[in-house]
């Protein structure tokens, strides 16, 4: 759908939505978060003054479901980003109108299966593997797997498209997912991206292993030549207060041949009406007839939780490529959910 008439498709949609609310469960949700501040990345030119979208979360909405068939139901869900700050569609220009989430599927004794375009599992496990959450732009875990600015060790987008995705009951708290992204091109060519996750949450622990082959997405140069082969190991142990985060990650490509590795650690400790966030992450990579690099990451925060959808936030991150100058960013927040 090219994006020209997206708000009169949205009026509609929304319209639509609340006549079948009385037919089924309908549900409109989603995150509006929006910071004020000082962003500045190493090596990326002059510091920003600015407001900016997404500080601690990415701001999006959607429309999702389910339906009753007897035994199992039938689930669904569009979700689309948006940019608060300029009240733009989309993280970027080139964002489809529901680039986060656009899945119809089954959900059953058997476990669950999905299609359409769905959000990473990748992406899921590395938000939850750090007290930041899911911020791209002030975790430093997520800033340097997933952000263009520090050198995105991961290739690959955070939702894929074309899925087909099914994931197991739980069993003991252990969960398993299959996901692969066909790559709708003729027989023989490379595009097709899969992913193998696994995930344990009982009592104080929370962990995640993830394995995925990237061959179409962002940061890969030739479709059908580039590869990535990304392997992501990270959890939390809860303390009864303290609750501590760590994780490892390992990216090997190829067309370009880059390797990298990060490590993270991080805690949030109660405070107040809210929590202190502190997490730091490590990138070093290796190509072929270059010197190795290295990035350091850390960021410390506080986040006042003032009712149970709505929480003020104040971030400093501090930012170094090696051979670069060490860069700074703070962040004064705001972030909503319905």
């Amino acid at each position: 759908m090219k994006r020209i008439g997206k708000a009169a498709v949205l009026a509609v949609t929304v319209v639509l939505a609340r006549g079948a609310c009385a037919q089924s469960a309908v549900q409109v949700y989603g995150v509006l978060d929006v910071w004020a501040g000082r962003s500045e990345t190493s090596a990326g030119g002059p510091a920003t003054t600015m407001v900016g979208n997404g500080g601690m979360q990415t701001s999006f909405w959607g429309l999702g479901g389910s339906e009753d068939l007897g035994g199992m139901k039938a689930i669904y869900a569009i979700e689309g980003y948006l940019q608060v700050d300029t009240g733009t569609a989309g993280r970027t220009s080139t964002d489809a109108m529901f680039a986060r989430n656009a899945f119809v599927g089954l959900q059953g004794a058997a476990g669950e299966i999905r299609l359409g375009r769905i959000l990473n599992p990748l992406f899921v496990a590395t938000a939850q593997a750090n007290p930041f959450g899911g911020s791209i732009r002030l975790a430093p875990l997520l800033a340097q797997i997933w952000s263009v600015p520090m050198g995105r060790a991961v290739a690959g987008d955070t939702s894929w498209d074309n899925v087909v995705a099914y994931t197991t009951p739980s069993m003991g708290g252990v969960k398993a997912t299959v996901m692969a992204g066909l790559g709708e091109t003729r027989a023989g060519t490379a595009t097709n991206n899969l992913n193998a996750t696994l995930t344990y949450g009982a009592g104080p622990v929370a962990a995640t292993v993830s394995v995925q082959r990237v061959r179409v997405g962002p940061g890969l140069a030739q479709i059908g030549r580039s590869e990535q082969k990304t392997y992501f190991a990270g959890g939390s142990y809860d303390l009864g207060g303290m609750k501590l985060y760590a994780s490892w990650d390992k990216a090997d490509g190829s067309a370009p041949d880059l390797a990298a590795k990060t490590w993270q650690a991080g805690a949030a400790l109660p405070a107040g009406r809210g929590n202190v966030l502190a997490s730091w992450a490590r990138t070093t990579t290796r190509s072929p007839g270059l010197p190795a690099g290295r990035r350091d990451t850390g960021a410390a925060g506080y986040d006042w939780l003032l009712s149970r959808r709505t929480d003020l936030y104040a971030v400093a991150q501090t930012d170094r490529l090696a051979g670069a100058d060490r860069a700074r960013t703070y962040a004064f927040g705001v972030r909503h959910r319905f």
